[in-house]
């Protein structure tokens, strides 16, 4: 058994994310696939803990992190989970009925963070809603790009952000990827200009050092949580990268070596430790090899090293 054979050994959402990204299987096979993602589990256990009287998760909107509705939604798009049904078209709503008022505004001194904003419009794409809040969340996130070409949270807030936030960044280009996929088209030439200049902002850090010292920005970047919630790390950045079809660049191989230097003989890579923070579950134990965040790196390498990918295809696992 190789790698590939060790992860379909794993939950069903690894399944079909697998034989989706790293096999090509033919569509028939992966929508029967994907509906079962919603009935066995890890996302079972999980769609288990709503609240149907109120359509919540541990009783709240955004907190607490990350077991509320919208961190759980956010972790079922990370599953690739398709959350069509009522039940989480309702706990959508509810994001919006919170995190979306008066045009974002959230009190006289600021609008909605756009992290939070972008982490929105990726849920609500995922259900595939017909949504007037949605395209007035494009509007709002378009409207504040910074001169770098990325995006800041703080972009309102004083003294002044000269420059973007790789952690809102990374979100809007999550959130852009999946309202492309879903058929969303407002906007949409806009966003297609607007997505390579978001990722050429993330190059210019090499995706995670300072332009000015070269110094690593945070020792976080380097650790590849999963799930992940707002903040940025390197293989947030590649797989986004991949997924968005933006070719290789000289700039993007130091992150790469650092994460092919993270795997095992046979293409696998252990979970780092539990954040600090509360989740549903976990999906591997610390230092025990991990298949999500496998697959992800994986179909990294199949799309910027697809030699050393092929490689560790031909290893079998002991």
């Amino acid at each position: 058994m190789n790698v590939i054979g060790w992860m379909l050994d794993s939950d069903v959402f690894l399944q079909y994310l697998v034989k989706k990204d790293l096999l090509d299987t033919k569509s028939s096979e992966l929508s029967v696939l994907r509906k079962r993602i919603l009935t066995e589990g890890y996302a079972k256990k999980m769609i288990e803990k709503q609240d149907l009287s109120t359509y919540r998760w541990a009783e709240g909107v955004y907190s607490p992190k990350y077991i509320s509705t919208h961190y759980t939604l956010l972790e079922l798009c990370q599953l690739n989970a398709p959350i069509t049904e009522e039940r989480f078209v309702k706990a959508v709503e509810i994001l919006f009925d919170n995190l979306w008022v008066e045009n974002g505004k959230v009190n006289n001194y600021r609008h909605q963070d756009i992290c939070v904003v972008a982490m929105m419009v990726r849920i609500a794409t995922q259900t595939s809603i017909k949504n007037p809040k949605i395209e007035a969340m494009i509007d709002y996130i378009l409207a504040h790009q910074m001169s770098d070409g990325g995006f800041n949270c703080a972009w309102e807030r004083k003294p002044y952000p000269k420059q973007s936030s790789l952690h809102t960044t990374i979100s809007v280009l999550e959130a852009f990827d999946n309202y492309r996929k879903q058929g969303y088209k407002y906007r949409l030439d806009e966003i297609n200009n607007i997505i390579p200049q978001a990722v050429e902002y993330l190059l210019t850090k090499s995706l995670f050092r300072s332009v000015r010292t070269k110094n690593i920005i945070h020792k976080d970047m380097l650790s590849f949580p999963f799930p992940y919630g707002w903040k940025y790390d390197i293989l947030r950045a590649l797989f986004i990268m991949a997924e968005l079809d933006i070719p290789y660049d000289y700039r993007m191989q130091e992150a790469l070596d650092i994460i092919k230097n993270r795997l095992d003989m046979f293409g696998r890579i252990k979970a780092d430790k539990k954040p600090p923070s509360l989740h549903h579950f976990r999906f591997t134990s610390t230092n025990k090899p991990c298949p999500f965040n496998t697959y992800r790196v994986l179909r990294v390498l199949k799309y910027y090293e697809p030699r050393v990918y092929q490689e560790y295809l031909t290893k079998e696992i002991e």
